[in-house]
């Protein structure tokens, strides 16, 4: 059968690639660079880059470009109680952090519920966009909420999380999270949600909530992270009876 054009152009990007001469976390010519350098059209070309970012060999980065996928990155928070500044570090990654909403809210019925409120008690909402530097071109790797109780932690609000965690901030306030329940989810993302972390709203997002407990089993937390699918994989540690 003869072979695709689309399929051709897949088959020399690969090649490329193979032979380093697209680089690991380097972008990729356009899609007019392509579409000259093949002689073909740019939705051929355009064909051939959904294929190859379905494979993974390649990852699209909304207003950046396309670039050569570099290996996912293992995220320990399923396994580990501990900071994902503190995880960064462990692995030799500088993280950085843009806060985009800190205040006190009222809670919805489902946060509410999550924290275990009375009527009427206040919670803390606080955002962040977080991105490794130097890794897939500085694209986030993650975009998530924390709620915490408003009379539990009312410090929280004048703690600036883009150069502490939230869990050293809370150990700074003799408080910690001894106990984590989470769970993940594979789901599409909202538009919201992809813009944040520069991704298609066609690309699947791992949606992990958690919730932290003291060690009395008081709610300190319940957070609400995703994580592009295409970038992420989480490490999780069992053991026997």
């Amino acid at each position: 059968m003869r072979q695709a054009l689309y399929e051709k152009a897949a088959d020399y990007i690969r090649l490329m690639i193979e032979r380093e001469r697209y680089e690991i976390g380097r972008q990729i010519p356009t899609e007019n660079e392509l579409a000259q350098q093949l002689g073909m059209s740019r939705p051929t070309i355009r064909q051939a880059l959904e294929v190859l970012t379905r494979e993974g060999l390649l990852v699209k980065v909304k207003g950046k470009g396309t670039f050569v996928s570099q290996p996912k990155l293992v995220h320990e928070s399923t396994s580990f109680i501990r900071s994902y500044q503190k995880e960064a570090e462990e692995n030799h990654y500088i993280l950085k952090t843009k806060v985009l909403t800190l205040e006190k809210i009222k809670p919805t019925e489902e946060i509410a519920e999550a924290l275990k409120l009375k009527g009427g008690e206040k919670a803390i909402q606080l955002i962040r966009v977080r991105h490794l530097e130097n890794l897939y071109n500085n694209a986030p790797v993650v975009y998530t909420t924390v709620y915490v109780p408003y009379k539990v932690f009312p410090e929280m609000l004048s703690v600036d999380f883009t150069d502490i965690s939230f869990y050293d901030a809370l150990n700074n306030h003799n408080l910690s999270v001894d106990v984590a329940s989470k769970r993940l989810e594979v789901v599409m993302p909202t538009q919201d949600i992809a813009a944040n972390l520069s991704i298609s709203v066609y690309e699947p997002v791992i949606l992990v909530v958690s919730t932290g407990k003291t060690k009395d089993g008081s709610i300190i937390e319940y957070s609400v992270s995703y994580y592009p699918a295409s970038r992420s994989c989480f490490y999780i540690e069992a053991h026997g009876k």
